[in-house]
């Protein structure tokens, strides 16, 4: 990351300034309130010293779309970047203000299709739908998955930002339901 790059929020990140919804952790926000346009990340670095790694965060933050690079137009506002083609879910339609709501939903929508790893896969996309949107990195990554290691492989990352940015327990739900669905 190139420590002069200096972040602002997007129409996203101040929704979620306003209204959280994805739960994040104290720090986090503490960082998404000050990123106006204006500090370098080397600046954040000295003013945001009690986070440890403050550009894995930015980087996260990106991925979830709450920031963009200042200057550049919002990906948040850009309906058309979409990741990938994905089957769309009641999960995926629903969008209920309440993460808990969300994450709930996602997690008890079953498909059936008789194909575990397909099942698996699908469950694992609503979930980040219902949770991040559609346009999320991983959401094309993991409907992307080939086989199974390539998805457990997607999950885990999915893990961390959702360890992240959410709670270390959501993060622990995701991967436990996805495994469940693996193994029915």
């Amino acid at each position: 990351m190139n420590p002069t790059t200096c972040f602002m929020r997007t129409v996203i990140g101040r929704e979620e300034l306003q209204t959280p919804k994805l739960g994040l952790r104290p720090r986090c926000r503490q960082l998404l309130f000050v990123l106006d346009g204006k500090l370098s990340v080397d600046q954040l670095r000295v003013t945001m010293s009690g986070i440890a790694d403050v550009e894995g965060t930015l980087q996260d933050m990106l991925k979830l779309g709450l920031i963009c690079a200042a200057g550049e137009t919002s990906a948040s506002s850009a309906v058309q970047h979409t990741a990938a083609p994905v089957q769309q879910t009641t999960a995926a339609v629903d969008h209920h203000d309440d993460l808990a709501d969300k994450l709930d939903q996602a997690m008890h929508h079953s498909a059936d299709s008789g194909n575990r790893f397909e099942d698996a896969k699908h469950h694992a996309v609503d979930m980040m739908i219902a949770l991040f949107g559609a346009k999320s990195s991983h959401v094309a990554k993991l409907a992307q998955a080939k086989d199974k290691s390539e998805l457990l492989t997607e999950v885990s990352a999915c893990k961390k930002i959702l360890s992240a940015v959410a709670s270390s327990s959501k993060a622990q739900s995701f991967e436990q339901s996805v495994m469940a669905a693996l193994q029915n």
